[in-house]
This record gives C-alpha cells, sequence and structure tokens, in this order.
C-alpha cells in the first residue's frame, strides 16, 4: 500500500532519528502511538528522520528498523527516509518565500541574544536581499496565539511571537530543518494523529503556524511524558541512554506497558504475540498519566 492511498481513517507514525539505538523513552513512544494506531483499528507507519548526517550514526536506521521487528511491531514495509525528500522541503521553503514568511539570517547565537525582534537587522531586512555570507533561513512569526487540545495533556496555548519566536527552516549549513521536514511529511504520509514525547510539545505551535500557511491538515496530537535518569534529563544518546534489549523483548514490553498506566495483564503473557494482543484490547490513552515527564 502507497502513501497516496491511505487518506481515510485513523494513521499514525513512529518517526526515529538515527542518532543512536533505541532507548525505554523511544519504546514508550513507539508502543503508544502503536496501540493507539491499532485499538482505531488504523496505519501505523515508521518515517526515519535523517536529516541530519553529523549526527547520525553509521548502520542506525537498520538497526531501529530491526529492533521494532524484533519487538513485535506490525507497519507498512514502505517505509520513508527523509534523506530523499529535500526537493519537498525546498518547494514548501519556495511556498513560504512567496508567502513573505520567511527571512534570511547570518546572525550567531550570541548576536541574536542581545536583539528583540524589533531590533533584528535580518528580521527587518527585505527577504529579497539575500545576504552574501552564510544564513539560515527563518520563519517569521507573527503576533498571535496558537491553541490546541492534547489528548493527554489537555489545552495548551502559546503566543507565537512572545513564547516561541521566530524559528529556522533551513540551516547556514543547508540542512533542512526538523520543523519544516515533520510538516511537510505528514502531509505526505496523510498522518492526521501524532503520539510523541512532551519534549516536543512546545514546537508544535510552529508546526501548527506552518501547517496553517502551507494550507495542510492539522493532525490530532498527544504528546507523552518523557522518561528520564536519576540526573532529570531526557533519556537520549547525549545522557549515555542505555539501548534497549534485544535478548528478551518481552520483559521491556510489559515494563513498559506498565510505565503507560495502562490496565495491568491478569495473567503475565506467554509471548509478544499474545502481548500485544492483550496491550491493544486494554489499550487507553486517557490512563496516561498528566506529567511531563518521570524518572526511571
Amino acid at each position: 500500500m502507497s502513501f497516496s492511498e491511505l487518506k481515510s481513517g485513523y494513521i499514525g507514525r513512529f518517526a526515529p532519528s538515527p542518532t543512536g539505538s533505541l532507548h525505554l523513552g523511544s519504546l514508550l513512544a513507539a508502543m503508544a502511538s502503536y496501540c493507539e494506531a491499532k485499538k482505531n483499528k488504523g496505519e501505523w507507519l515508521v518515517r526515519v528522520e535523517d536529516i541530519d548526517p553529523p549526527r547520525e550514526i553509521k548502520g542506525a536506521s537498520k538497526q531501529i528498523i530491526d529492533t521494532l521487528e524484533n519487538y513485535g511491531f506490525q507497519f507498512n514495509k514502505k517505509i520513508l527516509y527523509q534523506s530523499d525528500r529535500s526537493q519537498k522541503y525546498q518547494e514548501a521553503i519556495i511556498k513560504l518565500t512567496e508567502l513573505s514568511a520567511i527571512y534570511y539570517c547570518t546572525c550567531s547565537r550570541t548576536e541574536l541574544k542581545n536583539q528583540s525582534h524589533q531590533t533584528h537587522i535580518c528580521r527587518n531586512r527585505s527577504q529579497h536581499s539575500i545576504p552574501k555570507k552564510p544564513y539560515s533561513i527563518k520563519l517569521k512569526v507573527p503576533d498571535k496565539f496558537i491553541a490546541f487540545t492534547d489528548l493527554i495533556q489537555g489545552q495548551y496555548e502559546k503566543n507565537l511571537l512572545e513564547d516561541c519566536g521566530d524559528f529556522v527552516i533551513k540551516r547556514k549549513d543547508e540542512l533542512f530543518s526538523y520543523q519544516i521536514a515533520v510538516v511537510v511529511d505528514d502531509e505526505f504520509q496523510n498522518v492526521n494523529h501524532i503520539i510523541r514525547g512532551t519534549d516536543l510539545i512546545d514546537s508544535t505551535p510552529w508546526q501548527i503556524y506552518l501547517i496553517s500557511l502551507l494550507q495542510f491538515k492539522q493532525p490530532t496530537y498527544a504528546h507523552i511524558p518523557i522518561v528520564t535518569n536519576a540526573h532529570g534529563q531526557k533519556l537520549s544518546k547525549q545522557t549515555f541512554a542505555e539501548e534497549i534489549d534485544n535478548i528478551n523483548p518481552l520483559k521491556l514490553l510489559i515494563t513498559a506497558y506498565n510505565l503507560l498506566n495502562q490496565e495491568k495483564f491478569l495473567q503475565p503473557p506467554k509471548n509478544i504475540s499474545e502481548f500485544w494482543h492483550q496491550a491493544i484490547l486494554h489499550w487507553d490513552i486517557n490512563k496516561i498519566t498528566k506529567v511531563n515527564a518521570f524518572q526511571v
């Protein structure tokens, strides 16, 4: 089944970056999005967000996919790799340029610290004046509120200009940003339900604004608590998160399911197939604890 055929019904996705192996936090995000999709008799897609080569680890994409299969996730085998999508991201930027929604920024992070949106020279320069030195392309946000109802966290509202600020859609090194890529690809894949960690909830107003400019369909959002270590740091490659165990997947699947505060199994599942049958049967997104993070 191609993405163009996925036009109706529930379509969810899991979109890891190949910067390392899956850890417990990424397993929770995958499980929550998978169970919600299957509970709603929907499609669950896997997308590899490989748009940042300097941070990627060789072989990580294959390792992630192999791990998902080992843990019993069933997904559309037509996996989208963002590294193949540069032309589509550029087309979106051209459209945003035509809408006078972007500007070219040559500032360093240090220079930006001393500027407000009123005094930012790059922001107030004509977009037809392309700098001669390296620049990023930024989206110029208006003074308006973006609000949405998160299925887990509830009502969420931010002022784009004051709370969020302008943001990069193409970097100085000419790599496309996560914000533009995720919006373009969710539209392309007809994704209409996004379940991910609360570390990404602050990006959602930016994405909703991009969606409105590009006249895309806005998905439904749900942000699950992230998992932190003893120091309060999100589990990640940078915080040396432990790779999930591929030898005994069933044990960790049960651990992840319990962390998501789901109904306890009356009898421990004997195998992975039995686990998923029971997990999906009893899945209830409303049971997930409404917190930003929990420590393991």
